[in-house]
């Protein structure tokens, strides 16, 4: 049956593909596709990853929602496979399924509570092309964008919000109706659903993050194709009248009823932009681009699949950690560490609590003490200090916490849930200040930048790594300082770093005692420096102040 229904679905496309062709005049179609701006096609290209990206936010919003997002990456690999799947399995049921079922197959969940937050995301999908209609059909009607159609200017744009506002009602109401079956894998499918459903409308941060990122991917789509055609275009395009086409010839081209969307793509773009006296050839040229683009990150999905099947396909031996040693080394932190290590003691994954401290003249070992702490007395330089407790620590996963530095409610579990993903060797946590301020705007975006470029967490993100790889790269690196940097460069080798599901809460201390513009420029200069080669020592010296 599968066959003969892509069989059925190709014949589908080239048929109408077919029929678009025969509509052009040949030399003017020839001209069109060799005259292509390649830069333009090149920034299309990036447009519609930042598709996918905006994708890859909402899907990891819907998993969190339902317990099941292990770490950002994973969401980014599935939702690329997604998109392969899509294409090539009949639309976005097909797809959602697939990158469903893989997710969890790979990282060792339950794949129908997984697949419980694939409604859920395509029901945000949809809000969000709701949302990306009506504004770019304001500025049609705003700019005379609908005269071309004269009195069929509404009825094209009517039927595509009616339709699109149905299929979320009508999703709704599936929902709230379902009672359960005789299965037990569609009532978790089902339990799933309405419980990510109800804390999805309580919380009001997801709701609006989730909106933003479903927007997001229909302005991206609008624009891949808006690029496309004035890489191939010469005619004057009224972009402002003519925007509000752009999202209704991707929701065509999104029928489950053909591949990728060819034919449904061009025979649209054909028609909608010849009302604006766009040539058929450049419209039809636009929109192969579009498609060869689709199928271009199409083939990135794959090869994710393929080299997660060859890497993360489960085995026997594939155990996962359950159990955490923090590790907190300390100088004079009375006023902050009872704070962090109740922070940890709440958590039931941690099994001990071992404190570092570099000679105090306060009270910060009474107060570890007296909190059940494992105390160890050692020479004053953070990297010394966590690698003498980290060597005592008998957990599975060791977290190199600062004292000023507080968990979040379920850190352990989050924490955990990212070594599902066999490639991950340790990681750390997403950041933000406990007082903010414009100095500290921008944290989360940076704990992002600094991992995905760079391959670096910072030691105030809470650093995790598996116990057995701590110990076979030789433990904490014995330097006083930048020993986060070090540390993740022989990880890098090692394996895999990634982001926990969770926030931790640092102080902004540095920046209220330096100021903004100093603790950047010092943090800057210790960074720079210490790629150059600067010896450490040196280094202590510039950090604090000698």
């Amino acid at each position: 049956m599968g066959r003969w229904t892509r069989a059925a679905a190709i014949c589908v496309s080239a048929a109408l593909l077919m029929l678009s062709l025969r509509r052009l005049e040949p030399t003017a179609f020839w001209s069109a596709l060799h005259g292509v701006n390649p830069l333009g096609l090149l920034l299309a290209s990036g447009i519609f990853g930042a598709s996918l990206f905006f994708a890859s936010w909402r899907w990891h919003l819907m998993l969190r929602l339902g317990g099941n997002a292990v770490h950002p990456g994973a969401s980014v690999r599935s939702v690329l496979i997604g998109h392969c799947a899509h294409t090539f399995l009949f639309g976005s049921v097909g797809g959602d399924v697939a990158k469903s079922w893989i997710y969890a197959r790979w990282y060792q969940l339950k794949s129908a509570e997984v697949l419980g937050a694939a409604p859920l995301d395509r029901l945000m999908a949809l809000t969000g092309a709701i949302a990306f209609g009506l504004l770019t059909m304001g500025l049609g009607i705003f700019s005379g964008g609908f005269e071309p159609l004269r009195d069929r200017s509404l009825l094209l744009p009517v039927v595509w919000i009616l339709g699109v506002a149905g299929i979320v009602v009508l999703t709704a109401l599936a929902v709230s109706r379902w009672r359960g079956t005789r299965f037990q894998s569609l009532d978790r499918f089902r339990k799933t659903l309405r419980q990510s459903g109800a804390k999805l409308l309580r919380d009001r941060s997801a709701l609006f993050k989730s909106g933003l990122a479903a927007f997001g991917v229909h302005a991206c789509l609008s624009f891949t194709m808006a690029v496309c055609l004035a890489s191939v275009s010469e005619a004057e395009i009224p972009w402002l009248s003519a925007l509000w086409l752009f999202p209704v010839i991707s929701m065509i081209s999104g029928l489950p009823i053909g591949v990728g969307g060819a034919g449904w793509r061009e025979g649209s773009a054909l028609i909608l932009l010849g009302f604006f006296g766009i040539p058929a050839e450049d419209a039809v040229a636009a929109a192969l681009f579009n498609l060869m683009i689709g199928f271009a990150w199409c083939a990135v999905g794959f090869a994710t699949w393929k080299r997660g099947e060859a890497e993360l396909a489960p085995t026997k031996s594939n155990t996962l950690p359950r159990t955490i040693s923090v590790v907190i080394p300390t100088w004079n932190e009375a006023d902050s560490l009872a704070e962090t290590v109740r922070s940890a003691k709440c958590l039931p994954e941690v099994q001990e609590i071992l404190l570092a401290d570099g000679g105090s003249k306060d009270r910060t070992r009474e107060i570890g003490r007296s909190m059940g702490c494992r105390v160890f007395q050692t020479a004053k330089g953070r990297g010394t200090q966590m690698r003498k407790a980290a060597r005592c620590a008998s957990g599975d996963v060791v977290l190199l916490l600062h004292a000023d530095t507080v968990l979040p409610k379920d850190g352990g579990r989050l924490l955990l849930n990212v070594f599902r993903d066999r490639r991950v060797v340790g990681g750390g946590f997403w950041k933000r200040f406990d007082r903010p301020s414009v100095w500290t705007w921008g944290s989360l975006f940076r704990c992002l930048i600094r991992l995905y470029p760079g391959g670096l967490v910072l030691g105030d993100q809470a650093m995790f790594v598996r116990r057995t790889v701590l110990e076979t790269l030789g433990g904490v690196p014995d330097i006083p300082l930048m020993e986060e940097f070090e540390l993740c460069r022989r990880l890098n080798q090692a394996g895999r770093l990634a982001l926990a599901d969770g926030t931790v809460v640092t102080s902004a201390r540095k920046f209220h005692q330096l100021g903004g513009w100093k603790t950047y420029w010092l943090m800057w200069r210790v960074t720079v420096r210490y790629y150059l080669g600067t010896p450490i020592h040196k280094l202590v010296e510039i950090y604090s102040g000698k």
